[in-house]
């Protein structure tokens, strides 16, 4: 709807319909889990991130800040909480997804990965303390997230004023997608762009390069890139430390990874289901 306005109008499948049915189900539930914490709310006691935004609210009404007030009122409190739920859930447990999709698919990965964690973290609980030295495990999340594309198309943007862009005009008002799949794999930026391999993202000692290739863009670009690459990202590194320190994932004997993509619906990507057998590794 927002990419064509007007396919809406003509092209009203059962399907989309469906869906924003259960969009409209989902935020009379997110609506009401907002008025019970309303209704409950006690200043000083922080119990999930709902109460978090009603503390911000309380701490701008005792100062007076009207411009934080402005984007604070319930409506926009809802909109944030729904923006959370529908962006953040199912793309952060997606990326989980391919990211044990591809260490069962290349066990040399995995196993670089689990020597690399058990040097730097040991037994130890993988922790924020330990991100900046988990260089190979984050290029292999890196080099996942890239070849998956999760979100192939990005959302629209719109300029707001005429500009350029490698010498193209353009005007004010101007509707701009992201073709993420198609950066993510032209040969022009990556070389054997369908190979997974994390050493684009290292320098000659292992360690991440300080800036990302201006090509990688799973979280879009510009000022509103997704919220997701300095809130996501982070955990889903610590997310796929903790697993393959404690587990080694592998397909069942026999199987061969399948190497089909599907898409589920509203334009996330997913393997093909896969089956796959998780042992308990053995540290000792």
């Amino acid at each position: 709807e927002d990419i064509i306005p007007y396919f809406k109008d003509i092209y009203p499948t059962k399907k989309w319909q469906m869906f924003l049915s259960m969009v409209d189900e989902m935020l009379t539930v997110l609506r009401r889990k907002f008025r019970e914490h309303v209704e409950t709310f006690q200043p000083g006691v922080n119990r999930d991130f709902i109460d978090s935004m009603l503390i911000a609210k309380q701490e701008a009404k005792d100062e007076g800040d009207e411009a934080a007030l402005e984007v604070m009122d319930d409506t926009h409190l809802v909109q944030t909480i729904s923006d959370i739920f529908f962006a953040g859930v199912d793309t952060t447990r997606f990326t989980m997804d391919w990211f044990v999709y591809f260490m069962t698919r290349f066990p040399e990965f995995q196993a670089k990965c689990q020597e690399e964690i058990d040097r730097v973290v040991g037994s130890e609980q993988p922790s924020m303390k330990n991100r900046s030295k988990l260089d190979y495990t984050e290029a292999c999340l890196f080099e996942s997230m890239r070849l998956s594309n999760v979100v192939g198309i990005g959302l629209p943007h719109m300029t707001i004023c005429d500009s350029q862009v490698g010498g193209y005009d353009v005007p004010k008002g101007t509707t701009v997608i992201i073709n993420h799949w198609a950066l993510h794999h032209d040969p022009k930026y990556w070389k054997d762009p369908e190979e997974f391999d994390p050493l684009r993202y290292l320098d000659e000692n292992g360690k991440m390069k300080p800036a990302k290739p201006d090509s990688w863009l799973p979280f879009s670009a510009g000022r509103r890139v997704c919220l997701g690459e300095s809130l996501a990202k982070p955990e889903i590194l610590l997310m796929c430390a903790n697993l393959l320190q404690r587990f080694e994932i592998s397909l069942p004997e026999g199987v061969k990874p399948n190497l089909e993509h599907r898409l589920p619906g509203f334009g996330v990507e997913l393997p093909s289901d896969y089956k796959i057998v998780v042992k308990e590794r053995n540290r000792d």
